[in-house]
């Protein structure tokens, strides 16, 4: 079995007033077609690096074009089925970015999106992996 590589993001939205302490901050988050909320993320394309792919899939799933990519978070490993019944295994590197971007054009991947805070984002977020990323960023001092 092939891992599947994908990168994502977790995007705090950054304002220029001076309340975006942590209790404050804003993450973006995506609600997929099964309705299971999430971040930005997508596979890695032939001839890009990390960076690339991170930029074109967030521009593709939100449209924000205005993107600042501080830090590498870490990594989740998963096993899924795919559309066609195959079982699939994938590998997500996710990076913390921030945006002075509000606006979010949602792509047909996705139902709806929300900006939420830390707290309320890890009590939306369904996968225990996507929990453990942002709490992994969180003890990074990232956020």
């Amino acid at each position: 079995m092939t891992i599947e590589l994908s990168v994502g993001a977790i995007i705090r939205y950054k304002t220029n007033e001076n309340n975006n302490s942590r209790d404050h901050a804003e993450f973006l988050l995506l609600r997929n077609k099964r309705g299971f909320w999430g971040f930005p993320q997508g596979h890695k394309e032939k001839g890009e690096n990390e960076i690339q792919t991170l930029e074109r899939e967030v521009h593709e799933e939100t449209g924000i074009i205005d993107l600042d990519i501080h830090q590498y978070i870490g990594k989740i490993q998963y096993k899924y089925f795919r559309a066609d019944g195959v079982r699939s295994e994938k590998e997500v590197k996710f990076y913390f970015a921030t945006t002075p971007t509000r606006e979010v054009i949602i792509s047909n991947e996705h139902e709806d999106f929300k900006w939420s805070t830390y707290v309320d984002a890890l009590s939306l977020l369904d996968h225990r992996q996507l929990k453990c990323i942002i709490l992994k960023g969180r003890r990074k001092g990232l956020y």
